[in-house]
């Protein structure tokens, strides 16, 4: 037993904190029984409880920062379904979140005096975020709306959390290995309640097209993500528990993806595969080949035991969907309208490269999928939505930092010194971000708070697996000069 922990329970601290305790418990006994009898109402005492005890929580949380992180991580699932408008639910995360990353911002600059701007794509990033708040004066200039803004701006806040994950990914023992499981975790959770609404939904269909043009489109980017680390992960497990595990893993992440019916999304997946292919060894591509076809098995059969006898129209709309993936640019009625659109604000682009115009500013737009004027602020194509939100500043410096910690995660995997876990955290990171470059064209991962939390968390992975990489391999140098 150590010295700290014999000490706590001899009989003179054992009085101590006995005294300590029954002390606190009395004064909150008697601010609950004051305000029982001030305002008449025991459901303000079960508030005032309930807020004590979140207080507390809170407190110790706080304590333990790698805990916290991974709560505000899990946590933005409640918050993950990108409902119009500020939901009370999403202020309390967001305050909660605000909290975490101005505790974590103070603390390294002030207390700790730690430099968290190690390379050029951090300090990319940082001055991206830091210039954020001064352009909301275009936003006044250009008539745009300050309540878009706030949205805008809190879902681009999101990307602060790259630091805070670059760090736990680097300093902590298990940091890569935690994170990684985190995240697929997030992935089974989404996959789960969209698996489950698709199922709510058949159970009110009345006509076969319903069955066969339904789709659950919500998370598309996250799920995207969490099936490239889930398939990682599932081709480098040596175990046969964990092997199991990260099947099923797997097969539900993808599951979600597919019912998305998001063809972009399935395209950037099959780009992030692709590329994992080419850089892994020549045995992991074996088994990568192998795990492809068992899985495709799996899923139907899968498939079949969830959504029973509606899988023959199901299987047959999405095989009809897939195969149009070639034809899609020319046919498909929606895909050309995101093309006009990009078109369309290029012409705004033109006029204003520089600075842009703020977050929250719309544009006017012919939908000829409704046949009507269209005025919105999101931007599908996302390289001509930053560029006309912040002009070439902004498009350069995200440009920039997205390319770089795309190569320090490659490189993070090529360090043959370095631990699995760090290797495989740059390998999944890297993949996510190579995935983003397609999806992109189409859907704007710099708009939604779901993707941006992503982005986020796989350009931390591969930049902290970089980072821990050059520790290691340095502590390595050392030993063997030694």
């Amino acid at each position: 037993m150590s010295t700290r922990a014999s000490a706590l329970l001899t009989p003179k601290a054992f009085w101590v904190w006995g005294r300590v305790l029954l002390t606190a418990g009395l004064v909150f006994g008697l601010l609950l029984v004051l305000l029982i009898a001030w305002t008449g109402s025991s459901s303000m005492a079960l508030i005032f409880t309930v807020a004590l005890v979140a207080l507390m929580g809170v407190v110790y949380l706080f304590k333990r920062p790698t805990l916290n992180l991974f709560i505000v991580l899990v946590g933005f699932v409640v918050i993950a379904d990108n409902e119009a408008g500020f939901q009370f639910r999403e202020i309390l995360y967001g305050l909660y979140l605000y909290s975490l990353l101005a505790h974590w911002y103070i603390t390294r600059c002030f207390f700790y005096r730690e430099r968290f701007l190690l390379t050029p794509e951090d300090k990319a990033l940082f001055l991206f975020l830091l210039l954020l708040p001064f352009t909301i004066p275009l936003t006044i200039l250009f008539n745009g709306s300050l309540l878009g803004v706030a949205s805008e701006f809190f879902s681009l806040s999101l990307l602060a959390l790259y630091f805070p994950l670059k760090e736990t990914c680097t300093r902590y023992r298990h940091g890569p290995q935690a994170l990684l499981l985190v995240v697929v975790c997030i992935g089974v959770l989404v996959a789960m309640r969209n698996m489950l609404n698709y199922q709510q939904m058949l159970s009110n269909v009345t006509q076969a097209w319903q069955v066969v043009t339904g789709r659950v489109v919500t998370n598309d980017n996250l799920l995207m993500v969490t099936s490239l680390f889930s398939l990682t992960l599932l081709i480098f497990t040596r175990r046969w528990w964990s092997f199991g595990i990260m099947l099923g893993c797997f097969l539900l992440c993808f599951a979600g993806l597919i019912l998305t019916q998001s063809r972009g999304y399935w395209l950037a997946f099959l780009l992030g595969a692709l590329v994992m292919f080419f850089l892994i060894e020549t045995r992991y591509r074996k088994r990568m080949l192998l795990l492809g076809g068992l899985g495709l098995a799996a899923l139907i059969g899968l498939g079949f035991a969830f959504f029973g006898a509606y899988m023959d129209l199901l299987l047959g709309g999405l095989l009809d969907r897939f195969t149009s993936v070639g034809s899609a640019a020319t046919t498909d009625i929606s895909l050309i309208n995101r093309f006009r659109e990009a078109k369309t604000v290029m012409g705004h682009v033109v006029k204003n490269p520089v600075l842009g115009y703020g977050m929250g500013v719309s544009y006017t737009f012919y939908d000829i999928a409704h046949q009507a004027t269209d005025y919105d602020a999101l931007v599908h194509n996302g390289y001509v939505g930053l560029w006309y939100k912040f002009g070439l500043w902004g498009l350069g410096l995200m440009l920039f930092f997205w390319a770089r910690t795309i190569w320090r995660g490659v490189q993070a995997f090529l360090m043959k010194q370095g631990s699995s876990w760090m290797r495989l955290c740059g390998l999944t990171g890297a993949l996510s971000l190579i995935a983003f470059t397609l999806s992109t064209i189409t859907s704007n991962p710099f708009f939604l708070k779901d993707s941006l939390f992503i982005f986020s968390v796989a350009a931390g992975l591969a930049g902290g697996a970089y980072q821990r990489g050059l520790l290691e391999q340095r502590a390595g140098n050392a030993e063997v000069q030694r």
